[in-house]
């Protein structure tokens, strides 16, 4: 068996075992019917497909004005427009990919199967760009330990589950793998498609602005100036997203993520040690599991700073993605 049927053989097991499980804890423990359907539609996911079915919510809130949630708890003006905390790709590509079912099943339905195709389609075209990125920069055999982990992790659930993160894994890896293939246009279309997934994928421009870096310690002026021009298109979505949505609605998106309901309950990472915005809910442990992963999230950037200096060395070849 060749190493990419290896990948392969690695990530759909990884799939399957997780649909086993989500069936089987539905018929133990919740003791309801399996609708396959529907079983990866939680949480997020509502909002994602609501988008693929109506588009975004447009028109100026009024001053103060007053909605309510299907419970009849009131919300503000801006967490009634959440929608545009989520970026459009993900929603596009279901509506694309389910458009065809529309023919013949209710929309819900059709956009949720469009969902499915899409997310795994992305973890299947992400865990062969894993698999290639990480071994080019150690050896075989440790890259395919690697897609074990990147496959089998507790949080690779939400690779399968009605979210982004499969279809933005897949076009980052992708704008990184064909960058260190020195094919920029084909990196910046796929990492500037990623920055339209998430609301955090601005974030790939590091890599190409580190590369452009190095590009300029070797005196290759005219190769850093086109990373530095790529690294700022990559960005760009960013910028773009929140301008259109101010001026269909009034507010910027960033508005409304950074006023996410949720945040009551899960502070941001800036709080963690403080509590000027931890909801009383949290309890000593929940603080303790928080803080625990913030130290853990904090180990490879404290890793990163450390090396900084060789990242920018003539003799540098590889970029060191685990660190980013």
């Amino acid at each position: 068996m060749n190493k990419l049927c290896k990948v392969l053989l690695i990530a759909i097991s990884s799939r399957l075992f997780i649909i086993i499980v989500s069936i089987l804890f539905t018929i133990i423990f919740s003791n309801q019917h399996v609708n396959f359907l529907n079983m990866f539609v939680k949480a997020d996911s509502a909002f994602y497909l609501d988008i693929a079915k109506n588009g975004y919510p447009q028109g100026v809130p009024a001053p103060g004005s007053i909605m309510f949630t299907s419970s009849g708890s009131p919300v503000p003006d801006i967490i009634a427009y959440s929608q545009w905390a989520f970026f459009p790709l993900y929603s596009v590509s279901i509506f694309v990919a389910g458009f065809v079912f529309t023919a013949f099943l209710p929309a819900q339905q059709s956009f949720i199967i469009g969902g499915y195709i899409v997310r795994n389609a992305s973890f299947l075209v992400a865990t062969v760009l894993f698999y290639k990125i990480t071994e080019k920069h150690f050896n075989p055999k440790i890259a395919l330990a690697s897609v074990v982990f990147f496959s089998f992790f507790v949080g690779g659930i939400f690779y399968s589950g009605g979210f982004s993160e499969a279809l933005f894994m897949a076009l980052s890896l992708g704008a990184f793998y064909f960058m260190e293939q020195n094919k920029l246009p084909v990196a910046m279309s796929l990492g500037f498609l990623a920055s339209l997934t998430r609301s955090v994928g601005f974030l790939i421009f590091i890599p190409f602005i580190i590369l452009a870096l190095q590009q300029l310690k070797q005196h290759n002026k005219m190769q850093a100036l086109k990373l530095a021009i790529t690294s700022i298109i990559v960005a760009l979505p960013y910028l773009l997203w929140n301008i259109v949505g101010y001026f269909i609605t009034g507010l910027f998106p960033v508005q409304v993520i950074a006023h996410d309901s949720n945040w009551g309950i899960y502070p941001p990472l800036i709080n963690q040690f403080s509590n000027y915005y931890v909801s009383p809910v949290l309890t000593a442990p929940a603080e303790t599991f928080y803080i625990t992963g913030l130290v853990i999230m904090l180990i490879p950037v404290a890793y990163f700073i450390i090396r900084i200096k060789s990242v920018f060395t003539v003799e540098t070849k590889t970029l060191g993605y685990w660190v980013f």
